[in-house]
């Protein structure tokens, strides 16, 4: 016959509705007061009870929220907070949390287990078709709101810890073709009739440097005047995605660009800590979504994000001989899991370091400044 499985047991831990896989733990306080409380799995609930029942030993006074413990949509206000002085990204952080809140925010906090969060994230990752990639960004968030509430004492345990982490794809292998570029320069002067000598140019202007730098979105439109050095050649970016700071090399196209830019900004008497890109429309310009969609669906050409177009300078100096993993960071990436460069098809003049390597009719091949920063 076979075994039966062998029952869990530890002192301090034990299950409510036997088969639940809820587990509780119950200790006595440094007062004398007996505790019951609900942790969530078994491992989360017997390292629960040792980390506090070993405090009260050391005799440390532990945080205890009472049994109508804090909401948790006051968690997530209070998370909110935070990352808006933080993060970067505090709107789409804002974004995650406050879709969590729809579904949990009127719940006391700590009655919240790891098998609900990983109920929740599973859920609706297959009716919203999400990737690896946004199911780990959900499970990051959680925990920060949780993390947070702890920091402030209004919480003991962090349940969203123990979510499962999801494998991530290498990202979208999605470039740029030169006939694609073409047509979308194509587009965005069709797409605005009337208006080239402003919102056109600079909307050609954004995807210039975009293409000849490599810059992340958050990077091109945060970036300033004041650090730009068009003598020396390069961008400096004081914080970026990875969190350090780095050079961005600037090719004579784009150093052209830039001068037309800044003679604009100057025309118009803007700071020196103002954004690179504007029109007399919509003032600085801090996102292209509103053109580059437009474009991009009168050129007919799908899968294509601005992130694309980081794909498509680094694939365009592989096919010049640059080496990207050489150590210069001239990608800006720490390491080569994401933002591969895809090596497309090349002709022969191509192959041979002769041929145009843009729409635009610059070529990498001859025109790449020193690199070194």
């Amino acid at each position: 016959m076979p075994r039966k499985p062998k029952e869990q047991k530890h002192r301090g831990v034990f299950e409510r509705v036997r088969g639940s896989n809820i587990w509780w733990i119950r200790y006595t306080d440094q007062n004398g007061k007996r505790i019951t409380a609900k942790v969530g799995t078994y491992a989360a609930a017997v390292h629960v009870y040792e980390q506090r029942t070993a405090a009260i030993r050391l005799g440390v006074l532990l945080p205890h929220s009472p049994r109508r413990g804090v909401r948790f949509s006051e968690l997530v206000t209070d998370a909110i907070k935070f990352a808006e002085k933080h993060h970067r990204a505090s709107k789409d952080f804002k974004q995650r949390a406050n879709l969590a809140k729809d579904e949990f925010g009127d719940r006391i906090a700590e009655s919240i287990t790891t098998t609900e969060l990983q109920d929740w994230i599973d859920e609706m990752a297959e009716d919203r078709e999400w990737t690896g990639g946004t199911r780990n960004r959900f499970k990051s968030t959680l925990s920060t709101v949780f993390r947070e509430g702890m920091r402030a004492g209004k919480v003991n345990v962090n349940p969203a810890r123990l979510v499962r982490r999801s494998k991530e794809s290498l990202g979208r292998v999605r470039f740029l073709s030169f006939e694609e570029e073409a047509k979308l320069r194509k587009a965005i002067a069709a797409t605005l009739p009337g208006r080239i000598n402003d919102e056109g140019e600079s909307a050609f202007a954004q995807l210039d440097i975009a293409l000849h730098t490599g810059m992340r979105k958050s990077e091109q439109f945060t970036a300033t005047w004041d650090q730009v050095d068009l003598e020396n050649g390069y961008i400096y970016l004081s914080i970026t995605k990875n969190g350090t700071d780095r050079f961005v090399t600037l090719n004579s196209a784009a150093v052209e660009v830039l001068k037309r830019l800044k003679k604009r900004h100057q025309e118009l008497g803007l700071p020196l800590d103002s954004t690179l890109f504007h029109s007399k429309r919509d003032g600085l310009i801090k996102n292209p979504r509103k053109w580059f969609a437009t474009a991009l669906e009168q050129a007919e050409i799908k899968d294509v994000t601005w992130h694309t177009l980081r794909h498509t300078f680094a694939s365009r100096l592989v096919m010049a001989g640059v080496d990207l993993k050489d150590g210069t960071g001239i990608d800006g990436t720490q390491d080569d899991r994401h933002d591969r460069p895809i090596r497309p098809p090349r002709s022969d003049a191509q192959a041979s370091g002769t041929g145009d390597l843009g729409a635009s009719g610059f070529d990498f091949g001859t025109d790449w400044p020193q690199i070194g920063y």
